[in-house]
């Protein structure tokens, strides 16, 4: 037989260069599609003996049409050392990492042969490397057919996903052209083969190699120059030279699968394995046969034969075969039941047409367990779902905790709406039995996500659960913890102080540390309030004791960001800075993109609260494409956070100024983030027109439900922006509120990811506004001091300029006018542009105050006019905010308290 590859040479050259962009840094990911049998893996098999030939390293594996495959299965053979199940770590993410981290030392060529017939986990696995493809040097290939059937549901919902990645290219293979097609044939036939046979081959399989190829052998072994009438029968005619013994065994084998034991086999058909190795060779030597495939096991040489073989076959004849295969490998591998429980389910599930479904049920349930043990979640849901479509007979608990296992299946795999669809399920039937834990278990599966309707169906099964007296103590420290965190996310806070507390109060009675660790979660949620600042730093303490207790670096994890937040809230960023390196350790050896993120977030905050803003930049885009990596909500939303506060001393970015996506800001909690997020820069950037219509529809500020943890920023932000709007009573219950928190810093009370400086800086600027300048004055020169004994470079800067600002409207023009000379320098330094032009401008302040500018003339003419700020801000094309500094200003220089006196100064003082 004939190796050379036939007319695919343009498509082996596309494939060379991309393999050569990809060695130079440029990876990518190719799907190269077609038919069966049209020659995509011989495609492949000639670039990866190429990319060999140039050193380039190359590993191979490749899917089976076997829905019992063992998860990750394309990865298995790719990789020798997987973790062991009990090794792997509780994130699935972490498990992804290792793949491409082994990956990326090991190949520049990753071949992925029939890429359709993978399970789901092994495709998000490689959606995972491929979204984070970048700076690595590989090119991914992978084979799949033009049409496959509804059974590789993995394959439906990853494609469109890989598909949308910018690194990703197709190529599609079509059939050979007429003089390739005749090449081909007389290739495989060993001799001379006439034009009109070789144009009728042609005609037949429409340039389909393997056709080809089967057609030129039967040419070869028959030496007939005829064409079988249907292709079916190209695949079935090289089974009529073989022995009767090996046609059978051929036929049996079927069902097991495109590979498969030849101990399994044997049993089939009721022969010894030793007496099954002749007919194996006769099949191998026939080409249906591949040996060596694994040690023990055979493969069909194409999907094609096993399929046309299986469709020999009657319905009698399968389900007596499979009832076969699964007593076989029950018989053969009882110490190895649990790796081949898939197989048993499949085999179980299709001899149960019989009417016996008991054992179907009891080995899709246990291939389910060990799938979701192994991580492989989607391949739980399908049998849990398989075990399902066999349970109408179990009892009504029994089905009830088998929906429970899927929507625990679904919940991890990101299929939020089966979950809970199954979960509503359970509990009808939960309900109607009085079956208080299937009820409690069903509360405890889902998680609060920010969906109102969700949120509030977990808050009311756990009230029901609850409601049992005879509840276990264990489930009920769940319980409570669970209705905790479901009504903070509610902002139903009334009784979340209580439940928590009776949360850690029976856990630590229990002394159940699994049970500590959720109670200590949902106390933290509940005390999410700055009035909660002390005993939040408890909390950190303990969980961080817990996780090193257990061993746990995912639960120290918690701790230590639990710590930094109280850091944060005292201003500690000294303390903060050694915290990191202890967090660092916990990422290290917790693993996962949402660890590393949390990092990230972590490190960017430090970095923008001492004014290192480039580093801040770059740490905080990381973080956004790690929270990209893996669709992670709140990547978005902390990265603009962030950006709007960096943008807040050196000037706004474009992504600042819209209002993010709805899909980001489904709840009305998100459109205080958002729509003050936005009108915040908008403001500040003397766009104050368009920030208007985005303040005032959230309505009055004392009307606003603000999470607890969001408290001060909200008040902040809020207030920053009524002070640009000039609406005296909004910035009054600003600074009325912020008043007991003096001795803070703004900050948010839970996964800090940014800074705001003290809380003193924000009372200075409110209290300044309404006239209070002496209690200004002495907040701002607190925030100074604060400002440079915790190093927060940039707000130091920023106090110094209100304060110079206040100085010389109370008067002291040469003590402002030097102080903002000296800040005027560290602005400059830091790249602090808003704040060098304002500071210019106070530095420039005529020691006699009555000198007014030509600007602020015509402010001052206008008010003598009886103009508003607003107006006077749109007759100078001016921000409003910027007619209100003018305005304050001129009162400073006059020694003025009112405008009717800028009217009368005006007026005694008239130009001609």
């Amino acid at each position: 037989m004939s190796t050379e590859l036939i007319g695919r040479g343009d498509e082996l050259a596309d494939l060379l260069r991309w393999l050569d962009a990809a060695v130079n840094g440029e990876p990518q990911l190719i799907l190269c599609s077609g038919e069966a049998g049209i020659g995509k893996t011989r495609l492949m098999s000639e670039l990866a003996q190429r990319a060999q030939a140039r050193g380039v390293g190359t590993l191979w594996t490749r899917a089976l049409e076997l829905p019992d495959a063992p998860p990750f299965w394309l990865w298995r053979q790719a990789l020798d050392d997987l973790p062991a199940v009990d090794a792997v770590p509780v994130e699935r993410a972490a498990l992804f990492e290792r793949f491409a981290d082994r990956l990326d030392g090991t190949a520049a060529l990753f071949v992925i042969d029939d890429i359709h017939w993978a399970d789901e986990p092994s495709l998000q696995a490689l959606l995972h490397l491929i979204r984070n493809l970048r700076g690595k040097r590989i090119l991914v290939c992978a084979t799949e057919r033009d049409a496959v059937s509804d059974a590789a549901t993995g394959w439906r919902a990853i494609k469109p996903d890989l598909l949308r990645e910018p690194v990703t290219r197709t190529l599609g293979l079509t059939g050979l052209s007429q003089r390739s097609s005749a090449m081909c044939l007389r290739a495989q036939a060993g001799r001379v083969v006439p034009d009109q046979i070789a144009f009728d081959a042609y005609t037949m399989t429409g340039g389909n190699p393997f056709y080809l190829r089967e057609l030129g052998r039967s040419l070869q072994e028959t030496g007939a120059l005829r064409l079988p009438d249907t292709l079916r029968e190209v695949v079935r005619g090289r089974l009529v030279p073989l022995a009767a013994r090996t046609q059978e065994l051929l036929r049996a084998s079927s069902i097991l699968g495109e590979e498969f034991p030849i101990a399994v086999a044997s049993r089939l058909i009721g022969r010894p394995a030793l007496d099954c190795l002749a007919s194996m060779d006769e099949a191998a030597e026939a080409g249906l046969l591949v040996i060596g495939a694994a040690p023990g096991a055979v493969r069909f040489g194409h999907a094609l034969v096993r399929t046309a073989l299986q469709e020999s076959l009657s319905l009698q004849q399968r389900v007596l075969l499979h009832t076969r295969a699964a007593q076989a490998i029950e018989e053969l591998y009882p110490d190895a039941l649990e790796h081949y429980s898939a197989a048993l389910a499949r085999h179980w599930a299709s001899a149960a047409v019989t009417g016996e479904h008991g054992r179907a049920v009891h080995w899709a349930r246990r291939a389910g367990d060990a799938a979701l043990r192994e991580l492989a979640f989607e391949e739980a849901v399908r049998l849990y779902g398989l075990a399902l479509d066999h349970a109408a007979g179990s009892a009504a608990a029994d089905r009830g905790r088998l929906l429970l296992a899927r929507a625990t299946a679904s919940l991890r795999a990101g299929d939020l709406a089966t979950a809970h669809a199954d979960c509503v399920a359970a509990l009808t039937i939960g309900r109607r039995i009085g079956d208080a834990v299937l009820i409690a278990e069903c509360a405890l599966v889902l998680e609060p996500v920010g969906n109102r309707a969700w949120d509030r169906d977990i808050r009311e099964w756990c009230t029901d659960a609850l409601e049992f007296e005879d509840l276990a103590d264990l489930l009920r420290v769940r319980l409570l913890a669970r209705a905790t965190e479901a009504s903070v996310y509610l902002g139903l806070l009334d009784h979340v102080d209580e439940t928590s507390r009776a949360a850690l109060e029976l856990a630590d009675a229990c002394g159940d540390r699994d049970a500590v660790v959720a109670a200590l979660r949902a106390r933290q949620l509940a005390c999410a309030a700055p009035e909660y600042r002390d005993e939040r730093k408890e909390l950190a303490a303990r969980m961080t004791a817990a996780g090193i207790g257990m061993r746990n670096p995912s639960i120290e994890l918690w701790g230590r960001l639990w710590t930094i937040d109280s850091q944060w809230e005292r201003g500690e960023l000294a303390a903060i800075g050694s915290e990191l390196s202890r967090l660092r350790w916990c990422v290290r050896h917790t693993g996962g993109p949402m660890a590393r993120w949390h990092l990230l977030v972590a490190e960017a905050a430090l970095a923008q609260g001492h004014g290192d803003l480039d580093d801040a930049l770059r740490l905080g885009g990381q973080a956004r494409e790690v929270a990209e990596s893996i669709d992670h909500p709140a990547g978005f939303g902390t990265h603009r956070a962030l950006v709007a506060n960096i943008g807040h001393h050196r000037g706004h970015l474009d992504l600042s100024f819209e209002l993010p996506p709805v899909s980001t800001r489904s709840e009305v909690r998100n459109e205080i983030f958002a729509r003050l997020g936005t009108a915040f820069p908008l403001v500040e950037s003397g766009r104050a027109a368009e920030a208007e219509p985005l303040y005032r529809s959230l309505g009055p500020p004392e009307e606003w439900v603000i999470p607890p943890y969001f408290l001060l920023n909200a008040l902040v932000v809020g207030g920053a922006v009524a002070l640009a709007l000039g609406l005296d009573d909004d910035i009054r219950y600003f600074a009325e509120r912020l008043g007991p928190y003096r001795d803070g810093h703004v900050v948010a009370g839970s996964g800090n990811g940014h800074y705001f400086g003290p809380v003193t800086l924000w009372l200075g600027k409110f209290v300044a506004a309404r006239g209070d300048l002496s209690s200004a004055e002495a907040y701002l020169g607190n925030a100074r001091k604060v400002c440079r004994e915790v190093g927060a470079r940039c707000f130091a800067v920023e106090a110094d300029c209100e304060l110079a600002d206040l100085l010389i409207r109370r008067g002291a023009t040469e003590d402002g006018v030097s102080m903002a000379k000296s800040a005027l320098a560290l602005a400059e330094s830091y790249g602090m542009r808003p704040w060098v032009d304002r500071l210019r401008a106070l530095a420039a302040t005529p020691l006699d105050r009555r000198a007014l500018s030509p600007r602020e003339r015509e402010v001052a003419a206008l008010i003598a006019a009886g103009k508003s700020n607003r107006e006077i801000a749109t007759v100078l094309v001016l921000s409003e905010r910027t007619a209100q500094n003018h305005v304050q200003h001129i009162l400073t220089k006059l020694g003025f308290t009112n405008r009717s006196q800028i009217a009368a100064w005006v007026s005694k003082n008239r130009e001609p």
